[in-house]
């Protein structure tokens, strides 16, 4: 649902040494993405989840993350109907 945004694929290779670069980054080079998963204050919206390595943003810890090589940020918007 969001490959639209960025260009229709499925994977985008990023360089980033930490976790809100990388963040920084996708916002600026891919800005249809922006209104898709952040809100006005830059948070994450309720209906998006982002997971780094499988492991969700949610249950990591506070404070920079620091990347490493073969990192994987995975963006997963939710879909609901009828």
């Amino acid at each position: 649902m969001l490959t639209h945004a960025v260009g229709d694929t499925r994977h985008v290779w990023i360089e980033a040494g930490t976790l809100s670069e990388l963040m920084g980054k996708l916002q600026t080079q891919f800005p249809l993405l922006r209104p898709l998963v952040w809100d006005d204050q830059l948070k994450v919206r309720k209906h998006v989840m982002i997971f780094l390595n499988d492991q969700s943003l949610a249950w990591l810890p506070e404070g920079e993350i620091v990347l490493k090589e073969h990192d994987e940020l995975s963006i997963v918007q939710a879909v609901s109907g009828g």
